[in-house]
């Protein structure tokens, strides 16, 4: 469950940094750069994480 916890706070981590570096690239001028940083930005946010289950067998009478 903790690597859950670790690999969801790295995700947002690195989408703020991507974020704010775009922001930064684009007020400076450089387009493709910022471009780049929010759809890197983008990829962070909306890929899925798999939260871990254990399975459950249950047994119903006949």
């Amino acid at each position: 469950m903790w690597t859950f916890f670790l690999w969801t706070f790295a995700a947002f981590a690195a989408a703020i940094y991507c974020l704010t570096k775009a922001v930064i690239d684009l007020r400076s001028r450089k387009y493709i750069s910022g471009v780049i940083g929010l759809a890197s930005a983008v990829v962070f946010l909306l890929t899925p994480t798999q939260v871990t289950t254990q399975p459950v067998k249950i047994d119903l009478p006949a």
